[in-house]
């Protein structure tokens, strides 16, 4: 289980309410909760280093400044760290662009404790996987660089795909100048005897689809001419269908090596080919022979140690015996073999596999000893690692959240996790051995026996999280519960073994036909409020026209129908938001029309609309949209009061156009012109006031243009 008292989270809210409550709910689970309202806080916090955090909870909405997802852009560009991101938002579009940005999860608000505490724990786990899986890489990658072969992998046409230190050295071509060339360009290869080429080992690989080794007497002409005899092999390398997609080749220089074999050849074949070190001694213990291996592995030339007592120049630590007593049990019984701690030359550590045997000479009298070791500390690091990994494997195989299964060919359980044990009611122990059969119901029982064995009859190696569909568990006291299944295969020793891996997703189900049934209700909801506000708005603007209407006085009439003006705009914007799609926002299209037609109505005089609006649909904010309809309505209320006191044939032109990301409204009327001593800076009233006032605050642009007639000009970015 994933302790918490100690996980800090960083909350990214900027609605204190919310926030407050998002940060009790978590702090009674466990969690240290550090709230900020903005992207911008939270970028300072993360950059600064001083309360490091374990995990961020980003809501998307933050207000003005940067949303959640900038927010987690830039944090990420400076920092490895987990985000859950937390909001309202349910739409595909939006959740696809969080997971573009980050893949550890995405809560949807008022989900429950519950879940949210899920997502946050999955997401820690997920996180200490990449972080496993990002060491892994680098470990590999460290060896690949440290190792003393060369190693040259290819595509599966046979092209570069990368090169070693090793391998640069020995061809001399560098990695960056070998990707993508073709094989036998890096690896020119010929056989030392005949100067002829070689068939590359890659091609045979490709050709076969199975392990090659080179021929003896290979040599490889670098990219400067220089030579090197070598030995190497190639592998395939496979996908998981296992598909050849490419090859691995392995060498190494074993120009010295060929020419130590030589020497060996001429003094009848001796010890031809041995890589262990060999060492060669009289009766008391001075060497009289030193190989090439020895030379490797305890980095003594021969010719620093030929003559030299072997125990002055080896200090050799035995598990059980002293120096003294090895060569005793030699002397006795002809022979030694155990294992040892040997120290090289420059003070290295070798653990060493030795065998002592004793020299006779032909009259069987004892001549000297033989001394041949090898080197066996990487096997032994090799198996403490592979007990460490299993140790890891089985660590993380009992702390998964989800209940893992393995079973044999037979169906038989040989493995149940401690996730399982919960889910099912049974102990591992009194379940191992058993058939699967017990932990599925029994009406499904053919059913998943005929779907595993047509599983294993198509090779697939794995099917992920939910390709099964819906599926029932059987726990140990009859329950059913649904879950949802993957499965993978592997061949061990030639038996099918099958892997499971289960999760409950009754309280998933529930929480989901709960979400279902509050979207609802909040649906509803949403229609009442919207009715009732649309009512109210209609009230107001029904007694400010009964009121105007009522008044005798002409200029307490005009203010009224301005006023009602004003509630008609935001009348029209409303209905126009409740029918769209998008709830934000409304096009020019469906809004100016409809405004113009609602205020001019307003006014008893007869005045005609005049519209020529742009075919191209262009969405605008409700914000930006709400200081449009009012500058329009003061426009028109001018028009009404100033311009049409003695015209018959009264209209009002309303244009909007737009180029590139910038739209423009011109609106004129055919009344009397606009007085020269009227402007934005100079204005007696204060509809022109507001117009300017409500023009700033969007980012626009108004003016008078009276060169050909008199009209208002508003320059809107979008």
């Amino acid at each position: 289980m994933t302790i918490v008292a100690d996980k800090s989270i960083l909350l990214v809210e900027d609605e204190a309410i919310l926030a407050l409550y998002e940060k009790n709910q978590l702090e009674q689970g466990g969690y240290q909760v550090t709230h900020v309202t903005n992207g911008e806080n939270a970028i300072n916090l993360i950059l600064d280093g001083g309360n490091p955090f374990d995990l961020i909870l980003m809501d998307i909405d933050l207000g003005k400044g940067m949303d959640g997802t900038q927010t987690a852009t830039q944090i990420l560009n400076h920092k490895e760290i987990p985000i859950v991101f937390l909001s309202s938002h349910t739409e595909r579009e939006i959740v696809r662009k969080t997971e573009s940005i980050t893949s550890y999860g995405y809560v949807v608000k008022n989900s429950g404790f519950t879940v949210l505490d899920a997502s946050i724990k999955m997401a820690f786990k997920l996180f200490q996987a990449n972080e496993l899986t990002k060491s892994k890489k680098e470990h590999l990658e460290t060896v690949l660089h440290s190792i003393g072969d060369g190693v040259i992998a290819t595509d599966k046409e046979g092209n570069v795909t990368r090169i070693n230190p090793v391998a640069e050295k020995l061809t001399g071509w560098k990695h960056e100048e070998g990707i993508g060339l073709e094989i036998n360009r890096v690896f020119n290869i010929i056989n030392v005897k005949t100067r002829q080429k070689v068939e590359n080992p890659v091609e045979v690989v490709l050709k076969t689809n199975s392990i090659v080794a080179l021929a003896n007497h290979t040599v490889l002409i670098a990219k400067d001419g220089k030579e090197y005899q070598i030995a190497d092999s190639g592998s395939p390398i496979k996908d998981l269908n296992g598909e050849t997609n490419g090859v691995v080749l392995v060498f190494r220089d074993i120009t010295e090596e060929y020419n130590v074999q030589s020497r060996i050849a001429k003094q009848a074949n001796m010890l031809n080919n041995v890589l262990d070190a060999v060492i060669g001694t009289d009766f008391n213990q001075r060497i009289n022979y030193w190989n090439k291996a020895a030379e490797k592995i305890f980095f003594w030339k021969e010719e620093e140690v030929l003559g030299k007592n072997l125990l002055e120049v080896l200090n050799t630590e035995y598990q059980r015996f002293s120096n003294s007593e090895v060569i005793e049990k030699v002397n006795l019984e002809g022979s030694f073999i155990g294992e040892a701690i040997q120290y090289a030359k420059n003070g290295e550590i070798r653990n060493i596999e030795v065998n002592v045997v004793l020299l006779n000479d032909e009259s069987d009298l004892p001549t000297g000893y033989i001394f041949v070791a090898r080197d066996i500390s990487e096997r032994l690091i090799a198996l403490k690692q592979i007990k460490e990994s299993e140790a890891k494997l089985t660590q993380i195989i009992e702390s998964a959240m989800d209940a893992i299964i393995s079973i044999d060919s037979s169906k038989k359980i040989i493995l149940f996790n401690g996730a399982a044990e919960k889910m099912f009611g049974y102990d591992a122990r009194e379940i191992i051995g058993q058939p699967l059969d017990k932990l599925i119901p029994e009406n499904f029982r053919k059913q998943h026996d005929s779907h595993i064995d047509q599983f294993q009859k198509t090779g697939v190696s794995r099917r992920a999280m939910g390709a099964l569909g819906e599926i029932s568990g059987l726990r140990s006291n009859g329950e059913e519960f649904p879950i949802e299944a993957s499965i993978s295969q592997i061949m061990v020793n030639g038996e099918s073994l099958f892997t499971v891996i289960l999760r409950d997703v009754s309280v998933r189900n529930l929480s989901e036909s709960k979400i279902q049934k509050l979207l609802i209700e909040k649906e509803n909801i949403l229609k009442e409020i919207h009715h009732r506000v649309k009512n109210n708005m209609s009230s107001i603007f029904t007694l400010l026209n009964l009121q105007a209407n009522a008044q005798q006085d002409n200029a307490v009439q005009t203010v009224l129908f301005e006023a009602a003006g004003r509630i008609k705009s935001m009348i029209v914007l409303y209905d126009k938001l409740y029918h769209s799609e998008t709830d934000n926002s409304v096009s020019i299209q469906d809004y100016f029309p409809t405004i113009c037609q609602e205020i001019v109505s307003i006014f008893p005089k007869d005045v005609s609309i005049q519209l020529d609006i742009i075919d191209e649909r262009v969405e605008v904010n409700a914000k930006i949209l709400s200081s449009l309809g009012i500058i329009l309505n003061e426009l028109i209320t001018n028009s009404m009061k100033h311009a049409f006191i003695e015209n018959t044939n009264a209209a009002i032109t309303l244009k909007i156009t737009k180029r590139g990301q910038v739209v423009f409204l011109e609106y004129s009327d055919n009344g009397k012109g606009i007085p020269e001593s009227v402007s934005f800076q100079n204005t007696p009233g204060f509809g022109l006031q507001l117009i300017g006032m409500l023009t700033d605050q969007i980012g626009g642009n108004i003016s008078i243009d009276r060169v050909t007639y008199p009209k208002f000009i508003l320059e809107l970015p979008i």
